[in-house]
Order: C-alpha cells, then sequence, then structure tokens
C-alpha cells in the first residue's frame, strides 16, 4: 500500500508519562501494580533479576532486560515467584520530580534495581496497536540485546547516582524503550487476527490506508472493496475474519476516534468535526459521536479528558 499506517502509528504515540519509579529493593520484596486502564506499564531491570506474574502467567526477567504489561492490566512484580506482593502505592517513597519517584526496599537478601512506569498514549490508532499486543512483552534478549543494553545502562546509571534532570532523562529514555519493545515485536511475529494483521495484509492494508487518509469519504462497501482490490462478499468475509468486525463499523470507529482527537486537540465548531469525519448532519454525527464516546461531543469537548487524566486519577486514588 502507498500510505503505511504502521509506520505512522509508531511514529505518532504521543506518549505521556503517568508515573516513573526507580526502585532499590533487597528480597524478600514484592509489588502489586494496580489496573491503570489505558497505559502501558514497563519493568527495567537494571540490576538482579524478578518475576512478573500477570494473571498466574509468570515471566522471568534478568538484569538488561525489559518487560511490557500493554493493557494496563494489574499484575505482580515479585523477587521470587510466591512471595508477597505489597500494593505499591501503600509503600513509602521519595518524590524525585513531576510523577518520577524512588522507593527502596530494605531486606537481607539479594538486590534488586529496577525503573518502572506507566505510559499513555494519545495517537490516533495507538489503542488498536496495543490491543493486538500480548498480554506480557519481554524484550532484551536476541536481536534487541543491544539497544536494549545502551539504554538500560543510561538509565541504570541515573538510577544509582543521581543527578540534576536524571529523571528527565530517565523518563525520555524509557519513553524510546517502551516504542522500541513494540517495533522488535511487530517485526519478530506476525499475527494471524487483529488489526495489525490487517494492516499487513496486501488487500485489507491498501482499504485502512484508503480510511485513514480520508476518514470524512463517502465510504460504503463497495468502495472499500474497490480500494482493497476484490468482490464486495470476499473483502467483508476477509475483513471480518482478520479484524473481528464489519468494515463499516470500522469506518465509524475510526471517524469517531478522529473526532475525539480533532475536539480535544482543536477549538473548531461541532459542524467542522462532523464535517471533517463525513457527517454532513450535525444531529447524525451527535448520535453516532455519543453511541461510541458515552457522552455529546460538546460536553466531550468541554471535558477535556484525555487517557492520562484517567490514569493519573487512579493514582490519586491509589
Amino acid at each position: 500500500m502507498d500510505r503505511d499506517v504502521l509506520s505512522e502509528t509508531l511514529g505518532d504515540f504521543g506518549m505521556t508519562g503517568v508515573f516513573y519509579a526507580a526502585s532499590d529493593l533487597s528480597a524478600p520484596w514484592g509489588l502489586a501494580i494496580p489496573p491503570l486502564p489505558g497505559t502501558v506499564v514497563f519493568h527495567l531491570v537494571t540490576e538482579g533479576a524478578l518475576v512478573v506474574d500477570v494473571d498466574g502467567q509468570t515471566t522471568p526477567v534478568a538484569a538488561g532486560e525489559v518487560v511490557l504489561v500493554p493493557h494496563g492490566t494489574g499484575h505482580a512484580v515479585l523477587d521470587a515467584p510466591g512471595s508477597r506482593a505489597v500494593p505499591l502505592f501503600d509503600l513509602p517513597r521519595v518524590e524525585a520530580g513531576d510523577r518520577y519517584e524512588r522507593l527502596e526496599v530494605p531486606g537481607p537478601g539479594p538486590r534488586t534495581r529496577l525503573v518502572c512506569g506507566a505510559v499513555s498514549f494519545t495517537g490516533l490508532g495507538v489503542a488498536r496497536l496495543v490491543r493486538s499486543l500480548p498480554p506480557v512483552l519481554r524484550a532484551g534478549t536476541g536481536d534487541d540485546a543491544a539497544w536494549v543494553r545502551a539504554a538500560f545502562e543510561v538509565i541504570g546509571a541515573e538510577s544509582r547516582h543521581p543527578r540534576p534532570g536524571g529523571d528527565v532523562v530517565t523518563a525520555r529514555l524509557a519513553d524510546v524503550l517502551v516504542v522500541q519493545v513494540v517495533r522488535a515485536w511487530l517485526e519478530s511475529d506476525a499475527p494471524g487476527r487483529g488489526w495489525v494483521a490487517g494492516l499487513r495484509d496486501p488487500h485489507l492494508g491498501r482499504a485502512l490506508a484508503a480510511v485513514h487518509a480520508d476518514p470524512g469519504a463517502p465510504w460504503t462497501l463497495e468502495s472499500l472493496a474497490r480500494e482493497a482490490g476484490l468482490s464486495r462478499s470476499a473483502f467483508a468475509e476477509r475483513f471480518r475474519d482478520r479484524l473481528d468486525e464489519p468494515p463499516m463499523a470500522y469506518v465509524t470507529t475510526w471517524r469517531m476516534e478522529v473526532a475525539a482527537r480533532l475536539l480535544r486537540a482543536e477549538d473548531l465548531p461541532l459542524a467542522r468535526v462532523a464535517e471533517r469525519v463525513g457527517y454532513r448532519s450535525e444531529a447524525a454525527f451527535h448520535r453516532a459521536f455519543r453511541r461510541a464516546h458515552g457522552v455529546a461531543p460538546g460536553a466531550f469537548a468541554r471535558r477535556r479528558t484525555s487517557p492520562l487524566d484517567e490514569a493519573v486519577a487512579l493514582l490519586a486514588l491509589s
């Protein structure tokens, strides 16, 4: 396809840190991370080792490796399987900067140092990409070891020997690591279903790219099938099989995602937003937006609440 939607999505993550924490932990220890919907949580081990437990699935992580929990799922980070996990925000911690904290747990056992955090995304398409990821994603071995090692050496040095601006350096490098882990997964894995599978399909990818390029066009099943180079019935069947939703449902959902971004980021009249996403009737746009987001577009624009705001509010209650 002429337009590489996947590359555009990777280049437009719109990533913002919800929180970062540098931890110095001596066994026995365990951290219970609460559910943080709309975020990707990461753990980068700079010294020692740990296990991450997500819904009973344990993943060992050694120094120089990073693990992502992409769906904001509540999970435990432990020195060893079976250790007791204490809620993260019940532990004493020192604020080192805006949304950046330091945590220390003394103990008689082996020492582990790690940097963990949660990041939120505002880029269009990123939520769909993240939903395609597995529940746990580990990097730092094989072909991706070199860039993980380079980043974790800098982050590890900053966590061991704090300097002015170290929290900013750590946060920015951690953000890069998250994107790199996702890229490494895309290069090494080929999911057979979901949004990524649709983009990589030579026929469906052309149709999806066309919708993303011009969401306001008067798309029909026939016009999308022409973009894909398939018959109407073959296109509809292939689309549903790969993406688990009908083509026109995808068009509507994508239009509503674009509309939400326009309402948050730009001061446009509702009629103009409706037109940009293919609605000539403001009333029809109003109904579609309310069905998609549970609130009228005008109220949504006034509220301007982002996934980041919601995640930060959850942390404040923890």
